[in-house]
């Protein structure tokens, strides 16, 4: 008789041990420099400042990036920029990563200056088919 392997396919549910999951990793990717549970981000902050005394971290990898709600993922974090949320809606922001704003507050930033976070997205949607067929054009 076989003995059967657990077998995991591609779309099979993977479940994540948190003690992975809460890692902040070295710029390089070689040591596990810190832990984070997600729940509030001065403790993020906290554990940066520690951190940095030391070694670099890995701003771009920082655990629990599901935090960040889904309208605000991709387009809008890399403009605002957002490195991390915690689990009540705040967020480590800013290009070196050394401000707190709120998701309302980041929300409003994009409502006030492109009337929301949708039309934001759409302004660059039209700006990369201007930028596309502009190379079209020229090549």
């Amino acid at each position: 008789m076989a003995t059967e392997y657990n077998r995991r396919f591609s779309l099979d549910k993977v479940e994540i041990d948190p003690k992975i999951k809460n890692k902040i990793m070295s710029i390089d990717g070689d040591e596990h420099a810190g832990d984070w549970d997600g729940e509030d981000i001065n403790a993020l902050v906290k554990e940066l400042d520690r951190i940095e005394e030391s070694v670099d971290a890995n701003y771009a990898g920082l655990p629990h990036n599901f935090n960040i709600p889904e309208d605000l993922r991709n387009q809008v974090e890399k403009d605002y920029p957002i490195w991390a949320c915690d689990l009540k809606g705040q967020c480590l922001t800013g290009e070196n990563a050394n401000k707190i704003h709120s998701v309302e507050k980041i929300r409003k930033h994009y409502d006030d200056k492109y009337g929301g976070v949708t039309e934001f997205k759409e302004k660059l949607r039209i700006e990369r088919e201007k930028f596309e067929e502009n190379l079209r054009l020229k090549g």
